[in-house]
């Protein structure tokens, strides 16, 4: 069943509420990705895409293997540089 909410003091309210920074860094992450949608989603349709950009943004930082935004961990891409290469002379090698 839904329900159209009608009283803008209500949306207010809700908005101010999940617009703070550090309520979103404490549970965007233990969200689930349907679940941060859905909350972004209602965000967005109260002209909040920064706010919800921020939801998204912090549950993305504990996203795993699997899940839509996963961005895998920096360290595993670099490549290894071997400190020898760069000096270019033949009795490095």
């Amino acid at each position: 069943m839904s329900t159209l909410i009608t009283k803008s003091d209500e949306l207010t309210h809700f908005t101010a509420v999940f617009s703070k920074v550090d309520l979103a860094a404490d549970i965007a992450p233990r969200l689930s990705c349907i679940e941060v949608e859905a909350l972004a989603g209602v965000l967005r349709a109260l002209r909040e895409p920064a706010t919800a950009d921020a939801w998204i943004r912090e549950h993305v930082t504990d996203d795993e293997i699997g899940d839509a935004r996963y961005q895998g961990d920096a360290l595993e891409h670099l490549v290894p540089i071997d400190p020898q290469d760069d000096l270019q002379c033949d009795s490095c090698s």
